[in-house]
């Protein structure tokens, strides 16, 4: 249940978030906004105080109709205020808090159902393959940055929203940190690390959970605290050696934020988005100066939410979608299902596995 007085604080984080993902102009946005706005101002006109599961789909029918008859607009731009308003109910914060199932156009108004091949190119746009995950990440390898390497490591790892990664403490990784303020490694490579989450949602609750990080990426952690105790200094053979710094390395046995932003400060949400959308770009031109056959544009189609997706998709490869969903924090397996990519030829495999298992 969401109350409908609430419903701009979702609508100004979903539509930051979009913007993020698909780079859209701010024509669009301001569009999108004034689209859905409206319903938002027909509900409260209406009196109707909350969106719950049970009244979700009457009052998107009740507008439409409103739409066509008190309005007088076209069908067709009916229709393109209904895909965006679709859209905005269907996202992820909203539909967790609604608790719905997805709803869809033909739930509204009857249209053409979506064709295999279209679904097909539409599930592949949300995530990258891991080939494609390493590339990016090698990319940012390449350009030395410690910091932006652990960060990109951990969301595709941990599959962790943004506001989560930027709320992130030092002991939220469930490994004890020793008297330096440096992660003690686990003795086993394979591992997965406990990342303890908290995220504020609009209604200014707390929604905590818990997920996963592998060995590499807390090596790759100490290695960022590790670069910014230190700054690199000639030794008497003019090679630069870097060396620590006293008063940094005080400060980081007390410091309780996990990654930084350039004044030593807790990293914001745009400085987030901007990192990623650097390494983005700058794996684009790898790609073309390494004469790579990449079906990824990753300025494009790379972002945060992306690396969000792809972790997730990886996660539902091996686990339940139960599992997945604990992972992810959704409330609702209807969210989680949009992550879970149905490869028939692997699920062919594992019958005739599970077959020979017992035929032999």
């Amino acid at each position: 249940m969401i109350a409908t007085d609430e419903l701009n604080d979702y609508l100004e984080e979903y539509l930051e978030e979009k913007q993020e993902v698909k780079n859209l102009t701010e024509e669009t946005i301001r569009k999108q906004t004034f689209n859905i706005s409206k319903f938002i101002n027909f509900l409260e006109e209406r009196g109707i105080d909350e969106l719950t599961d049970s009244n979700v789909k009457k009052q998107l029918r009740q507008y439409r109709r409103h739409c066509l008859k008190n309005r007088e607009n076209k069908r067709t731009t009916v229709k393109t205020y209904m895909m965006n308003i679709l859209e905005f109910i269907n996202s992820e914060d909203v539909q967790e808090e609604i608790q719905h199932d997805t709803i869809k156009m033909k739930d509204i108004i009857e249209v053409k159902a979506e064709d295999p091949e279209t679904a097909k190119k539409r599930i592949e746009k949300i995530s990258l393959t891991r080939p494609q995950s390493n590339y990016l990440l090698e990319t940012i390898e390449l350009e030395g940055n410690k910091r932006d390497y652990a960060i990109c490591a951990t969301f595709l790892d941990s599959g962790i929203r943004l506001k989560e990664l930027v709320l992130l403490n030092k002991t939220d990784i469930q490994v004890p940190l020793d008297e330096k303020g440096f992660y003690e490694l686990p003795m086993d490579t394979n591992e997965f690390i406990e990342v303890y989450l908290r995220a504020e949602t609009t209604k200014g609750e707390l929604k905590d959970r818990t997920t996963f990080i592998t060995y590499d990426t807390l090596v790759s952690i100490n290695d960022m605290i590790y670069d910014r105790i230190t700054k690199l200094r000639k030794n008497t053979h003019d090679v630069y050696r870097p060396v620590i710094q006293r008063k940094k390395a005080a400060e980081e046995v007390e410091r309780e934020e996990l990654f930084l932003n350039q004044k030593g400060k807790r990293i914001g949400k745009r400085a987030v988005q901007d990192i990623i959308k650097k390494y983005a770009k700058l794996t684009d031109e790898r790609v073309l100066s390494d004469n790579i056959d990449c079906p990824v544009d990753y300025a494009k189609n790379v972002s945060v939410h992306i690396l969000r997706h792809t972790a997730l998709s990886h996660y539902a490869e091996i686990l339940t979608v139960a599992e997945v969903q604990t992972i992810a924090g959704h409330s609702n397996s209807q969210t989680t299902d949009k992550y879970i990519h149905v490869d028939r030829e692997q699920m062919k495999q594992k019958l005739k596995v599970n077959s020979m298992r017992f035929n032999h």
